[in-house]
């Protein structure tokens, strides 16, 4: 069974040779989530903003970037640092492979090679990476508070729905602060709120502001725009087209329905 779209790792394929980096990328997107670049310098651009789950990197990259340098910078940058590595490279100098397994790569693979040796340097060094993950993250969950329930993911459900209880009406607090006050990555913070909820922590807590905000206007506790400023909306016609998206009428047609349902149950 493949699995789904959603549950694949992310793949960054660095080779300046087409030829080969498409051939790469349509082996391994079989299976994997793949993104691949010409060089040095898109590579870093596309890791500034995602951190994927194994890199294959060309050690022979065009001026002025090559693959050691890149490794260099992977493993001087805590964000990026656990990232895998493999190095690809046309030659097999000893000399070479020790420099970069000496640098942090994890693996060294020399060009020529059989693609289902690739996969599997790549499935083996995915699955190390995310027992060690899962295993540090579960550590870091149970040194939290609340830890009266049983299974960590209880421990990560009251510690978290505290923290967004607490700053759902806080129009300038992060993600970034929340996982601070986690003492989580935000990587991290995304990927247990990812599985506990099966959304991301910018929609639940999205989603937690609108189910405060039904029951307010239900409850008839102020009007459209003293709720939407209240629950740290900045934009009122933002809280309005958010509400309506979520439960399929504005907040002043809910508001009045709502009010109609109970002028007849009495």
């Amino acid at each position: 069974m493949r699995p789904t779209q959603e549950s694949r790792s992310q793949i960054l394929v660095v080779e300046d040779n087409k030829s080969l980096r498409e051939s790469i990328s349509e082996a391994l997107s079989i299976t994997h989530n793949v993104n691949a670049v010409e060089n040095g310098i898109l590579a870093l651009d596309y890791l500034k903003a995602t951190i994927p789950d194994l890199i294959l990197l060309d050690v022979m990259l065009p001026f002025p970037i090559d693959g050691f340098s890149i490794l260099r910078i992977l493993k001087n940058d805590t964000r990026l640092s656990s990232i895998p590595v493999i190095l690809m490279s046309a030659l097999n100098s000893d000399e070479k492979i020790t420099t970069g397994l000496e640098m942090g790569a994890n693996d060294y693979i020399v060009k020529p090679f059989r693609m289902q040796e690739m996969s599997l340097k790549i499935r083996n060094l995915i699955t190390i990476k995310n027992s060690i993950v899962n295993k540090i993250e579960k550590e870091i969950v149970l040194k939290m508070p609340f830890q009266h329930q049983e299974g960590y993911e209880n421990v990560f459900k009251q510690r978290f729905e505290s923290i967004v209880e607490k700053i759902s009406d806080d129009s300038v607090m992060s993600i970034h602060d929340i996982a601070n006050e986690m003492s989580m990555s935000i990587s991290t913070l995304e990927r247990w709120v990812k599985k506990m909820y099966n959304v991301t922590p910018k929609k639940y807590i999205l989603n937690h502001k609108l189910f405060k905000a039904e029951i307010m206007l239900r409850q008839q506790m102020g009007t459209v725009k003293d709720i939407a400023y209240l629950l740290g909306f900045n934009s009122v016609p933002y809280f309005c087209l958010c509400f309506r998206n979520l439960y399929g009428k504005s907040p002043k047609a809910y508001t009045q329905e709502k009010k109609r349902i109970m002028e007849k149950a009495y």
